[in-house]
Parts: structure tokens; sequence; C-alpha cells
């Protein structure tokens, strides 16, 4: 609530988290913050069953941002299909031309500064092969504001703000 209140978007990072605590953090959560947005983190990889049990509840509760590290496009898919934003984690610009080519739309560009789940690039560079990728892969008379993308790791001052700004530019450009 604390995080909501002060202009952010708070997530829930379920891990390896089984039904029970999941529905009960769900539930409370969705109390406290009432109808401010809020969001669920998500490991894709994770053993099946448990996985398909997570996201029963997360459908139950439907809040409104899901992010899923390690994810596919049908994982994604089915909670859209649910009114749920999903973002992939993307550690390369080869996956996230996959994920385009699957119809994927919201993307979390993680550099290997952000920790936990993430690929073998630094920020900068995975943020301009894939901002390269998009570009190549969105064309012009494309609708470009239907697609986000955020930038993860290595922001941390006003220099490596106003680097991702300048790289972000030519997405901006295209809406």
């Amino acid at each position: 609530a604390a995080v909501a209140k002060a202009g952010g978007l708070p997530f829930l990072a379920l891990g390896m988290m089984g039904a029970n605590e999941i529905e009960s953090l769900l539930k409370e959560t969705k109390g406290l913050l009432g109808n401010e947005p809020w969001g669920v983190g998500l490991l894709g990889f994770i053993e099946e069953e448990l996985l398909k049990s997570q996201l029963e509840i997360v459908k139950k509760f439907k809040p409104p941002f899901s992010l899923i590290a390690g994810g596919r496009s049908a994982q994604a898919r089915a909670l859209e299909a649910q009114g749920i934003i999903t973002y992939l984690h993307i550690p390369s610009s080869r996956l996230l031309r996959l994920y385009l080519e699957d119809g994927v739309k919201n993307f979390i560009f993680e550099g290997r500064e952000c920790g936990g789940h993430i690929g073998p690039l630094t920020s900068f560079v995975l943020w301009e092969t894939s901002i390269a990728t998009l570009l190549e892969a969105i064309p012009q008379a494309a609708k470009a504001d239907e697609y986000s993308v955020l930038f993860a790791g290595g922001i941390d001052n006003a220099l490596s703000s106003a680097m991702v700004g300048t790289l972000a530019a030519l997405l901006a450009e295209r809406g």
C-alpha cells in the first residue's frame, strides 16, 4: 500500500508459494489497494502443477498487471485473455523476436545487473539490440502504441537515466 500511495506500481513476487499462501496474500493486497493498480510476478519455468495452481488464484483476483520471468507466449496470452496486462522478461533480442512472432506485445528488457532470472547481456547491450529488433519487427504503419517496453537494471543515476532515455527515443518516436 505504501508503494502505491507513493505513486509506484506494487508487485508481489509469488515465486514458489503454494495456493493457500497466494490466496491469502492476494486477498489482503486487493483489500488494501482497492482500485489502485498492482501486479504479481510469476516464474514461468516452475513445476507445471504449481504454476497452474498459482495461475488459477491469480485469475480469481485479477490483478491489473503480471510479469513472467522465464515465461512462454502461451502463458502471457492466457493471462491477457483474463484482462491482466502481462509482461514477459526478455534476456536476449533473439527471444524477443520469437515472442513478437507469437504476438506478445509487453516486455521487460532485463539486463544482467538486475539479478535473479537474467540472461548473459548487460542492460545497455540488451537494450540496444532489443530496440533494434523492435524497430525492425514493427513496421512504421503498425500500431506501435499497442506495444509496451520497460527497461530494468543498470538505471541508478542521472547518467544511466539519460542513456536509457536516449536509447528509447527511437521507440518513443514510433509511439
